[in-house]
């Protein structure tokens, strides 16, 4: 029997010194973290070039 991982992917937008906190899981059977931020690029989430995660509510906005 061999185990499922749930792999997830949180907000790294920071507002005011807090965590954005948004995180996605989605219900797909996937490999790695590199397979779900692939899968979820079609569903507004971007991951930036100095590495960071933005949900689709921050994906639009230029980080500080």
């Amino acid at each position: 029997m061999s185990a499922e991982t749930y792999h997830a992917i949180r907000c790294d937008q920071r507002t005011n010194g807090e965590r954005c906190g948004e995180e996605w899981g989605h219900p797909v059977r996937v490999a790695n973290h590199r397979e779900l931020r692939r899968h979820l690029k079609d569903r507004g989430w971007r991951r930036t070039r100095d590495g960071r995660d933005l949900c689709p509510k921050h994906a639009g906005h230029k980080a500080a």
